[in-house]
């Protein structure tokens, strides 16, 4: 269905450590984090795919709304080869340690910012915090509708249909636009940029907006949850290593098995 005006897009995006090539320090298992490569994360990446398929089939804009320490506007770029139209970004020391509360009340400003839309897209969970609070508290702030942890999307006019993949069910829910929406994996594929739509985001406009300029009091900048350390998860294997007739293998191995209560004996 054709609408009668273009809809604006805003993707938030978020910087994250690349977790398939983070590193640990083996004595105190505290990941590597300043050493680890960056990319923007997974989820975000859908939304932005999701993104860009409504400017495709409808028209209009998609922009990339970013807010961290030591952002690089190179990867932000890759958002714009992506299919983005342009992209705002705050970076600033002091959100190395920011929230989901200080984050959400500076994107939504950063929003605010660069315009209004239609159209409000995030992962629903970023890789690195997995905290699934940017979404709603996004909605809170703009003040508009959120629906969380969508795997389909349709836009119908103004009005947006959406399934939610829950754990024990499947909802297909709907409202009138303007609407923020966190999106799931398995939502899209997101696209690889060609050579041509990589030379083309070189041209796109990439706007750095400083904190300061948002209007935020310290209390919206200040946050509510501290993170006391960060250790990953360490596991041993057992290495049992079965030789012999294979049927005995087989009986000595339900026995562990057993054993450990993986198995319930009959």
């Amino acid at each position: 269905m054709e609408r009668k005006d273009m809809p604006v897009v805003h993707v938030f995006a978020k910087v994250v450590p690349d977790v398939a090539a983070l590193e640990h320090d083996p004595a105190t298992l505290s990941p590597r984090l300043d050493t680890a490569p960056r990319k923007i994360g997974e989820a975000d990446q859908v939304a932005l795919e999701a993104g860009v398929r409504v400017k495709e089939m409808f028209g209009g804009e998609v922009v990339v709304l970013s807010a961290g320490y030591e952002l690089s506007e190179a990867l932000l770029r890759e958002a714009l080869a992506m299919g983005a139209d342009k992209c705002f970004y705050v970076n600033d020391a002091s959100l190395a340690s920011a929230d989901s509360w200080v984050t959400a009340n500076v994107l939504a400003a950063l929003s605010a910012r660069a315009g209004p839309a239609q159209l409000y897209l995030c992962g629903e969970a970023s890789s690195d915090y997995s905290n699934y609070q940017i979404g709603p508290r996004l909605a809170e702030r703009l003040g508009f509708p959120c629906i969380t942890h969508v795997t389909q999307l349709e836009l119908s006019g103004d009005t947006v249909r959406a399934v939610r993949t829950l754990e024990d069910r499947v909802q297909m829910v709907e409202v009138e636009a303007p609407v923020v929406v966190s999106v799931g994996l398995e939502l899209a594929q997101p696209r690889l940029p060609s050579l041509l739509m990589i030379r083309a985001a070189s041209r796109k406009p990439l706007t750095r907006v400083e904190l300061g300029e948002l209007g935020l009091s310290a209390d919206e900048l200040t946050p509510r949850l501290s993170r006391i350390s960060l250790k990953v998860a360490k596991s041993t294997r057992r290495n049992v290593t079965l030789t012999g007739d294979p049927r005995e293998c087989a009986a000595t191995l339900i026995d562990h098995l057993v054993r450990e209560g993986v198995l319930q004996a009959r």
